[in-house]
């Protein structure tokens, strides 16, 4: 699953989401909030990721 990052613009928290891309479309159309200050002002950060394949021969 996908992990999404943000960072409170109130309390300067980085925090970060582990869920399904549908839960993240459902969680962002009812508010992404702060779990420090419960602040709804928060912007997603861009991070890494990393993509793993089968290996075939």
């Amino acid at each position: 699953m996908p992990t999404y990052e943000f960072l409170c613009q109130k309390c300067k928290k980085a925090f970060a989401s582990v869920c399904s891309v549908t839960e993240y479309e459902q969680r962002k159309q009812r508010g992404i909030k702060c779990p420090k200050c419960g602040s709804s002002k928060v912007d997603q950060q861009i991070s890494a990721f990393q993509v793993q394949t089968s290996k075939k021969s």
